[in-house]
């Protein structure tokens, strides 16, 4: 009995650490002056061919107005739930967050993103603010590709510089 829980202890915390959902906020971090929403997100990573939540919520400081989304997945994401690519939010002054909840899935593994572009109408001007909410299905990809474009020149002869990054995911507790 002890052999079996030594072995399959190590395996099993493998297969919780690996079920984390990915959350994330923009909350305390640098945002657009001027452009007063937030983003919370949390997303359970699943297999291939299942459906996983996508649990987003927006907060505004605003009191009045419309906020309106529109909403991109990256093509290998198949939208399960009836959203849809537009969603419009009355603003109440005495509520703050607002609630998209979708539900998607893919053929394929990788890491995909589903993206907001926000959009707040105050009557005087409108404040504008984009997200993108990452999606894992499928094991994470472990190789990053490499392109070799350190210079360009466009048919002006203008120097262009293209820098290489890299994208780092961490999970907030």
């Amino acid at each position: 009995m002890k052999v079996k829980a030594l072995l399959l202890t190590p395996l099993l915390t493998i297969i919780g650490l690996n079920a984390q959902p990915l959350t994330g906020t923009t909350l305390g971090h640098y945002s657009k002056p001027g452009a007063p929403i937030n983003m919370t997100y949390i997303s359970d990573p699943v297999n291939k061919n299942e459906t996983t939540d996508v649990n987003i919520t927006l907060t505004t400081t605003v009191r009045n107005g419309t906020m309106n989304v529109l909403v991109n997945l990256d093509k290998n994401l198949i939208e399960k739930s009836n959203v849809g690519k537009e969603i419009s939010f009355e603003i109440i002054p005495n509520v703050k967050k607002y609630f998209i909840n979708l539900k998607v899935s893919s053929t394929s593994d990788g890491l995909f993103y589903i993206r907001l572009l926000t959009k707040i109408d105050k009557g005087a001007g409108s404040k504008m603010r984009a997200f993108a909410v990452p999606v894992l299905i499928g094991k994470a990809p472990t190789k990053v590709k490499s392109l070799n474009l350190s210079r360009m020149k466009p048919d002006k002869n203008e120097n262009i510089s293209v820098s290489k990054a890299v994208e780092t995911i961490r999970e907030l507790k």
